[in-house]
This record gives C-alpha cells, sequence and structure tokens, in this order.
C-alpha cells in the first residue's frame, strides 16, 4: 500500500464515506482528517520529499488541507502548533474558527464536513484519482460574452 492511490482507495474513501454517513460524530472527523493527513507518507515515501517539506508545501495550497492538518494535530496533542501562537501575535484563534469550544472538547461540524470533503478532493488531486462518489465540481457555465452596440450618428 505504498501508492497514494492505493491509500485513498483502501484507507481515506472509505473512512470518509463513515463520516459523511455520520456527519455529527466528532470521532468519525477526527479519524477522516487524520487519514487525510497522513496521505502525505505516502508520498514522501515514494519521492526523495520528506514528509516535513510535503506539509508544508501542501498546507500553502488548499486552505483545506491545512486545515485538516491542525484538525489532526489538535487531537493528537490537545492542540496544534497554530493553537500555540501567543495571544499577542494571534487573531482569532483557529480552533474557534474550525467551531471547537473555549475547553476544546466540543465542535461544531457543519463547516468542518466541507472542508474535509475538499481535503479529500484535493489529495485524489495530487494521486491523479477522484473519489467514486465525490467527483470534482463542475465548473461554473461560461457567461456568453455579449457585445454593445454602439451607435454612430448619421
Amino acid at each position: 500500500m505504498n501508492t497514494l492511490a492505493r491509500y485513498l482507495e483502501l484507507i481515506v474513501d472509505p473512512t470518509w464515506d463513515e463520516f459523511h454517513s455520520n456527519r455529527g460524530s466528532a470521532r468519525h472527523a477526527f479519524l477522516a482528517c487524520v487519514t487525510i493527513y497522513h496521505a502525505i507518507d505516502r508520498v514522501a515515501e515514494g519521492s526523495a520529499k520528506r514528509a516535513a517539506h510535503l506539509r508544508q508545501v501542501w498546507g500553502r495550497e488548499p486552505l483545506e488541507f491545512r486545515l485538516v492538518d491542525v484538525i489532526a494535530h489538535h487531537f493528537k496533542h490537545v492542540k496544534s502548533n497554530d493553537e500555540r501562537i501567543p495571544p499577542s501575535q494571534a487573531g482569532i484563534p483557529i480552533g474557534f474558527a474550525l467551531g471547537f469550544n473555549e475547553a476544546g472538547d466540543q465542535m461544531d461540524l457543519r463547516n468542518l464536513y466541507f472542508v474535509i470533503r475538499d481535503a479529500v478532493r484535493f489529495v485524489h488531486r495530487k494521486a491523479g484519482t477522484e473519489h467514486p462518489a465525490l467527483p470534482e465540481p463542475a465548473p461554473p457555465p461560461r457567461r456568453p460574452v455579449t457585445t454593445r452596440r454602439v451607435s454612430t450618428p448619421r
């Protein structure tokens, strides 16, 4: 299971499917975040890049992957590194933005669902695959270009 595509098929996709079926479950949300985040390890194993380097690169691409990283580390370490920034340097704590309460033991999962969904799509793009039930959204239809007639005086 060293390839990213196989990891997605065996681990990420079924975990996402379980969270999708149980959108109110913090446990399923956490497991989905952890499995998505660790997709980096599969890519690092097959390349000369270190997982830490890939974490930085992927964290700059879509915001959703960075947020999944924060959630995975929040649950594992009580606070992610992003949440340890001194209050004088930070704006709104990332945990609050993601729906955690002050104590960090409860969370609102409505918005997190869409973050995780889009992170799954991102990792699939990295693998050149798609989740079977979660295709990329169709681009918005192009509006026809209309030209404006300018009347000239005679």
